[in-house]
C-alpha cells in the first residue's frame, strides 16, 4: 500500500460540508458590503460576455500540462484526496513550469487550479496538499466571479489608467478597492478550508513559510513558531498613525493578506471550538433546498442561501429564505 493509500485511511472526511462551516467572518461582512456597491450588478454582466474564461483555457490548454490519472498522477492523486474531504466535484488541474512558486485558480463555468513547478518542488506532499486545498475552499465558497472581476479590473486600471476620465478612475478605483478588501478576506476562508483537509496547522503555515522564504538549502532550519509570532510584531507596528498609514499603503492593492497573519489565523482557528467541532462532525451541510435553486440564465445550481448574484454567469438571484441543517454525523 502506497503512503498516500495510508494516509487517506486516517483523514478525516466531511460529507455534505457546507462553505458556511468554515467561511472567515471577516470574508462574509466584506462579501455582504461588496454586493451593496452601485453597479457592480452590470460589471458581473460585462464580465461574462467577455469571455476571459475562455481565453485563459485555451492558454492553459496550449502551454501547460493537464493532470489526469495518466500525467502525473501523484499529484492528481492528490486533487481527488483533497476533493474527497472536502466534498468539492473535481476540477481541472494544470501544471506550468515556472520559478516561482504560486497556485491559482480561474474559472466560472469550469473551475480550473493551476499550480507551477517551482511550488511542487518547494512542499511536502502533505503541504501540497494543504494549497490544493485551500484552492478548493475558494471553489467550495463560490468565490470565482468576484474574484475573476476583481483581477479583470485590475489588469484594465494597469492597461488604461492614463485614458480614463478622473470621474470614472476615481470610481473604478473605488469599486476596485473594495473587491481587494474582499479578496483579501476570502484568503482567511480558503486557508480555514486548506487546515481542514490537512487536518494539521504546521502543515498549513510551513505551506506558507516556505512560499515566503523557501530555500532548498535552509529548508530544515525554518521554524514554524518564530514566523507566527512575526504577526504579533507587525501589530506593535501600529502604535501611531504614521505606522498605520504605512501599513496600509503596503497592503491596499494587494490579493493577499500579509503571511505572517495568516499564520497566525490558522494556528488560531485549529485551537477553536469551531474547528473541532467540525473534526466531531458537527458542522453545517448543504442545504438541499438551497440546491435546488437553478439560474435561469445559465442553469447551475447555486448552493450558497447567501447568494444574490450567479457565482458561474453573474445573473441575479431570487433570495432563498433557509437555515442550513446540522447534525452529528
Amino acid at each position: 500500500m502506497s503512503n498516500t493509500e495510508t494516509i487517506s485511511k486516517e483523514r478525516i472526511y466531511f460529507p455534505g460540508i457546507a462553505s458556511s462551516a468554515f467561511e472567515h467572518p471577516l470574508d462574509r461582512a466584506a462579501l455582504e458590503a461588496l454586493r451593496r456597491t452601485p453597479g457592480l450588478d452590470r460589471l458581473l454582466k460585462m464580465l461574462s460576455d467577455w469571455g476571459m474564461e475562455r481565453f485563459l483555457r485555451a492558454a492553459y490548454t496550449g502551454d501547460a500540462l493537464r493532470v489526469s490519472p495518466r500525467q502525473c498522477s501523484r499529484l492528481y492523486r492528490d486533487l481527488r484526496e483533497a476533493c474527497a474531504v472536502l466534498d468539492v466535484t473535481e476540477p481541472e488541474l494544470y501544471i506550468t513550469q515556472n520559478p516561482h512558486p504560486h497556485i491559482s485558480f480561474f474559472g466560472m463555468h469550469r473551475h480550473t487550479i493551476v499550480i507551477t513547478t517551482a511550488m511542487v518542488d518547494l512542499l511536502s506532499e502533505e503541504e501540497r496538499l494543504a494549497v490544493i486545498g485551500r484552492e478548493l475552499g475558494h471553489i467550495k465558497a463560490e468565490h470565482m466571479l468576484y474574484r475573476t472581476m476583481a483581477l479583470l479590473i485590475a489588469e484594465i486600471l494597469a492597461n488604461t489608467s492614463r485614458t480614463i476620465l478622473l470621474p470614472g478612475m476615481i470610481l473604478t478605483e473605488a469599486m476596485l478597492y473594495a473587491l481587494l478588501v474582499w479578496f483579501r478576506r476570502s484568503e482567511l476562508t480558503a486557508d480555514r478550508a486548506g487546515l481542514l483537509i490537512a487536518q494539521d496547522g504546521n502543515i498549513c503555515v510551513g505551506a506558507l513559510l516556505k512560499g515566503v522564504a523557501g530555500s532548498q538549502k535552509l529548508m530544515d532550519d525554518l521554524n514554524i513558531e518564530e514566523f507566527v509570532k512575526q504577526a504579533d510584531v507587525l501589530d506593535d507596528l501600529e502604535e501611531d498613525i504614521l505606522s498605520l498609514y504605512y501599513k496600509f499603503s503596503l497592503v491596499r492593492w494587494q490579493t493577499h493578506p500579509f503571511p505572517t497573519y495568516r499564520a497566525r489565523e490558522i494556528k488560531e482557528w485549529e485551537k477553536s471550538e469551531i474547528y473541532q467541532k467540525i473534526l466531531r462532525g458537527e458542522y453545517a451541510r448543504e442545504n438541499t433546498e438551497a440546491g435546488k435553486r437553478v439560474c435561469t440564465a445559465c442553469a447551475a445550481t447555486i448552493s450558497n442561501t447567501t447568494f444574490r448574484f450567479c457565482p458561474e454567469c453573474g445573473a441575479p438571484l431570487d433570495p432563498v429564505h433557509v437555515q442550513h441543517d446540522i447534525r452529528r454525523n
